[in-house]
């Protein structure tokens, strides 16, 4: 996922707890390029990666690090491509949020001033609890007074506008994290000089030293000279130092007049003479330059132990330092080659997947985790990184020559030229003009600022379109001209090879909006604004007069060109806005469908179920009265009946026909509604008595009735009459 339009894995291009933790991104130490294939890369892929000379696009991607320990982990990060769609999207988030940092300006993440290498050097030397070195020191409190500074920027931006934390996310919280001891900051600055030596007022101890090396080296100095001038007979003598003693040496061969110790000279010529005077100063100067050591030496270890109660803070200050460096690396990268920020599409053009919508969980229901998915990339208007970067390389080296060239012939055409045509009137921009016929291509770019101009009007009009049209039809590649002649205006309409385009003038603020309008041609505005800057009337309506109806008609016809261009691409706005708007709309009915339908299904389940009791109820009801119909008839008859009795006798027995008649059409009903499924308000049935289609409006189980709309009709059936 590298390109130059896109940069999102190590890339431009992050936990999904969106650094709530700190650690996940302090976690990722630095990795050495030496251990590049410590990632357990097989060699194939390996020698893939060779092949595609992915190594040079880590160093070019690492070169924008500020930091040499930030571009060894900006390469060693880029080398190991084994990230997971979670973390392509953190690394994504990563940096997005630099490159906003950089839009902020306060917030830069620009580390150039900072040496990390002295920092860890720091770090290891007080974990061993041996002194630090000066220049160590400095460069710690460099470390704490940046991180100071974009600590203390942030909490500005965030200040002013909230919004800020939330666009710098994941950085954020790292930032606002940092743990900052400035109480060590101050404490070196005010033991340790600007070069890494310690102040002589770091201790009471260290001054008095010092002030003693002075004076003894003073005194040596006028030993020195003194002798240097009584010894007249050796003709070149001057001071010099051996292991930090003070001698005299001499160019000649010859013996000086003076006693002392012939010490061995390294060039091999002349000699050089420890004076037997000079030694005490000299053993007096090294037992003090010594103590001087010691005293140094006892400052710096007590930096030592004041940085040894912070030392965890500091390591873990310094690794989120280089990551930041190594974030601010892909986003200038991505900056200066115009990447774009990638969208993650799912398969088969469900929706696109930015780090937010995954993050927040925000999925369609019948999408899978993407993680799972086989993933499709897109790079419209892509372009090779390496390509792209040979292709700047080449175009500054071409600058460079043609400036040079520009020079040259310049130089000469104002040498040979005007000499040779003196009084003459030379047009030196005409003659570079013929040296650029002369050198371009068919895969040349040519740019022309103001074609034609510097002569009369007519004849740079006429000079131009000839110009024009021979790159047109066997120059360059391409032409782009720049021109306040309308006569080239017209080439659009008599060649299809031309094209005209203008940058669009705010008439209201006289101001241009640096917006180019495609295929309408450019208008002058000097009559216009003279006459808004307050120049007389008179003068504007003469020059209106002077310039002719026929050009002020030509450009009443571009203004209406570009307000028709204007409103087309308000139009367009417009109609994209909208199209937006419909497809949330298509998403949001989706969503409503699905959930009508499993409302639906709900519904149905819990009717089938209400019919399943009624149809047990009933079956169980059937089952006692025939039963009780059973035991009645197998009671035994009395020998004599009254009438009355016989009466009663022959009504019960109706009763119980009719009950058991009634309770098989409850039953039959019974079994046959347990195949046969009632239909739902909503459905289509048809009525066997119309011979027509109705839909159903209200169904009653009970009754074994239902209502049911044909056209204007309401009509209630029975359950017998409709089929489904």
């Amino acid at each position: 996922m590298l390109s130059c339009a896109t940069f999102g894995v190590g890339n431009p291009i992050v936990s999904l707890s969106k650094f709530s933790n700190r650690a996940n991104f302090l976690k990722r130490s630095s990795i050495s390029s030496a251990n590049y294939q410590s990632h357990k890369i097989s060699q194939a892929h390996y020698d893939s990666l060779r092949v595609l000379e992915w190594d040079k696009l880590c160093d070019s991607v690492a070169s924008f690090a500020r930091t040499s320990l930030g571009r060894e982990a900006t390469k060693a990060q880029l080398w190991y491509l084994n990230q997971t769609y979670e973390e392509s999207l953190r690394l994504l988030d990563e940096t997005n949020a630099a490159v906003e940092m950089r839009k902020h300006g306060a917030c830069s993440l620009d580390f150039s001033g900072l040496n990390v290498v002295l920092v860890q050097s720091a770090i290891q030397h007080a974990r061993r609890s041996s002194p630090l070195d000066g220049n160590e020191a400095l460069a710690v409190a460099a470390l704490l007074q940046c991180a100071e500074v974009l600590q203390s920027n942030l909490k500005v931006a965030i200040k002013e506008d909230a919004d800020w934390y939330t666009r710098f996310m994941p950085l954020s919280p790292v930032i606002m994290g940092f743990v900052i001891n400035r109480s060590l900051v101050k404490q070196i600055q005010q033991v340790i000089d600007e070069d890494g030596s310690v102040k002589d007022s770091a201790s009471p101890t260290l001054k008095r030293l010092r002030n003693q090396v002075r004076t003894l080296e003073g005194k040596i100095n006028q030993l020195m000279n003194s002798l240097i001038r009584d010894d007249s007979e050796t003709p070149s003598l001057e001071v010099s130092t051996v292991d930090g003693r003070w001698c005299i040496k001499s160019s000649a061969s010859e013996l000086t007049s003076f006693k002392g110790l012939l010490l061995p000279s390294s060039s091999g010529i002349g000699s050089i003479v420890e004076p037997l005077s000079a030694i005490p100063l000299n053993d007096e100067l090294q037992r003090t330059r010594a103590l001087v050591s010691e005293a140094e030496a006892e400052v710096l270890l007590m930096l030592t132990e004041k940085m040894q109660m912070d030392l965890d803070k500091i390591e873990q200050l310094s690794n989120s330092i280089i990551q930041l460096d190594v974030v601010n690396a892909r986003a200038t990268y991505g900056l200066a080659f115009g990447g774009t920020c990638p969208n993650l599409f799912l398969p088969g053009g469900l929706g696109s997947f930015t780090s937010d919508t995954y993050l927040s969980g925000n999925r369609h229901p019948q999408q899978s985790d993407p993680s799972k998915n086989e993933w499709v990339l897109y790079m419209p208007k892509a372009y090779h990184p390496l390509l792209l970067h040979q292709h700047r390389q080449n175009l500054q080296t071409a600058r460079k020559d043609l400036k040079i060239a520009t020079m040259e012939i310049k130089r000469k055409l104002q040498g040979e030229y005007v000499t040779q045509k003196a009084g003459k009137n030379i047009d030196i921009s005409s003659l570079e003009l013929k040296d650029i016929q002369s050198q371009s291509t068919s895969h040349s770019l040519v740019l022309l600022d103001e074609v034609g101009a510097g002569t009369n009007p007519h004849e740079g009009a006429a000079l131009g379109m000839s110009l024009l049209e021979s790159f047109a039809e066997t120059g360059a590649l391409l032409t782009i001209a720049t021109t306040h002649h309308g006569e080239l205006k017209t080439l659009k309409y008599s060649n299809n090879a031309f094209e005209n385009a203008c940058m669009e003038f705010d008439d209201v603020k006289l101001k241009p909006t640096y917006r180019i309008l495609w295929g309408v041609p450019g208008r002058s505005n000097a009559i216009n604004i003279a006459e808004r800057l307050g120049l007389p009337g008179k003068v504007v309506d003469n020059a209106r007069e002077l310039y002719g109806a026929a050009s002020a008609g030509i450009d009443e016809v571009i203004i209406d060109m570009e307000r028709l261009k204007q409103g087309f691409q308000k139009l367009l706005y417009e109609g994209q806005h909208h199209l937006m708007l419909s497809r949330e709309s298509y998403e949001k009915l989706l969503v409503a469908k699905r959930k009508t339908m499993e409302h639906s299904n709900d519904q149905r389940l819990r009717k089938m179920r209400e019919i399943s009791e009624a149809a047990a109820m009933a079956r169980s009801i059937l089952h006692k009265k025939v039963r009780q119909h059973r035991a009645s008839l197998v009671q035994p008859l009395q020998p004599t009946l009254t009438h009355k009795s016989q009466h009663k006798l022959e009504t019960n027995s109706q009763r119980t026909t009719d009950d058991k008649h009634q309770m098989e059409r409850s039953a039959s009903f019974l079994s046959s509604s347990e195949k046969f499924e009632l239909p739902k308000v909503g459905n289509v049935v048809f009525v066997s008595s119309l011979g027509k289609k109705a839909t159903v409006l209200k169904v009653e189980p009970s009754k074994e009735e239902i209502v049911v709309q044909a056209g204007n009709m309401k009509l209630k059936l029975k359950l017998d009459d409709i089929k489904t």
